[in-house]
């Protein structure tokens, strides 16, 4: 794994050791569910439930009442019912994408997490919160409390332990590890045995950007396995779902050639050699398509407002 993985193993295994609030930021297809799950399951409540909610599934009217539960009478419809709250028992509670829920309901979790105890909806009577609650966020959360999608007094309630998961197009060299990962758990699946990856694919798989991050790369695997007939043992570029494999051959010729290196010493730091090599990239995929952004986007396989972000935050001029 690369050095920014085992550091935020490090820091999860410090999170699982205690009850604080934990906060969870990662791009969509990080990992962020595996990764909480991991915090429960080596935790003291390991043996109690784990309950997962995405915020942003639950429509805004809903979402009270899924969380905190409701009475009968309460509203129109309303029946007795348990919350997630209650649900979750002794156990975890995860909500993801907190930065989707709306600010006042926000203002009446942050009372629950100081007070500890809650009202289902519609009730006088106050139950305890026993879960541990985690949360997590698709954007920066610094970005989501200027926007105003995430109060700030909430932001600091759960930043006693933050845990920031690298895109995968920042740590390429975990690809092939999960790679292989991939391929041996779906051969185990599909019955499938000695299954490869052609070598220009895989170094397309370094080139590539991966928008859809660990999650993306994992259904590409899954697709193209199932795509083998069962005399071929090596997956190859024909064997990729179509949506990916043009976007492969548009990025061929952009490219800077990718090759796995074991650095032994350096006077600068992985986030910066990574921050470098990105940087060069761009501009020179810009080059290539003599400085218009929407193709030099089309090309890395990110929308244009993202390579527009990229290259303020490194500092490229448009070309």
């Amino acid at each position: 794994a690369s050095e920014q993985i085992d550091r935020l193993v490090n820091q999860a295994q410090k999170a699982a050791l205690t009850d604080f609030p934990v906060l969870v930021y990662g791009e969509t297809g990080t990992g962020k569910e595996v990764l909480v799950q991991g915090i429960h399951n080596a935790s003291s409540r390991r043996d109690e439930l784990f309950v997962g909610i995405n915020c942003a599934a639950i429509p805004e009217t809903l979402l009270e009442s899924t969380l905190f539960g409701t009475v009968k009478g309460a509203f129109t419809g309303a029946v007795d019912s348990q919350g997630l709250f209650q649900q979750a028992g002794k156990g975890t509670l995860f909500l993801d994408e907190i930065n989707s829920m709306p600010p006042t309901l926000q203002a009446k979790l942050l009372r629950v997490l100081q007070e500890r105890r809650y009202r289902r909806v519609g009730c006088a009577r106050e139950l305890p919160l026993e879960c541990r609650i985690i949360t997590s966020t698709n954007v920066d959360p610094y970005e989501c409390i200027e926007e105003g999608t995430l109060r700030e007094d909430i932001y600091y309630r759960f930043a006693v332990f933050t845990l920031s998961i690298p895109p995968l197009r920042e740590r390429i060299e975990d690809i092939e590890e999960l790679v292989t990962h991939f391929i041996k758990n779906f051969c185990r699946v599909y019955g499938q045995r000695d299954v490869g990856l052609d070598p220009e694919l895989k170094q397309a798989f370094f080139n590539y950007h991966w928008p859809g991050n660990v999650r993306e790369l994992q259904h590409v695997i899954e697709s193209s396995l199932v795509m083998l007939n069962s005399d071929e043992k090596e997956i190859t570029f024909e064997h990729l779902p179509s949506f990916i494999r043009h976007k492969f051959k548009q990025q061929k010729t952009h490219l800077i050639k990718y090759t796995p290196t074991k650095y032994t010493s350096t006077k600068n730091s992985l986030n910066q050699i990574i921050r470098d090599t990105e940087k060069r990239v761009i501009e020179d995929v810009l080059r290539s398509h003599e400085g218009n952004i929407t193709r030099a986007a089309k090309s890395l396989g990110i929308v244009r407002q993202n390579l527009q972000y990229r290259m303020r935050k490194l500092g490229i001029k448009s070309q």
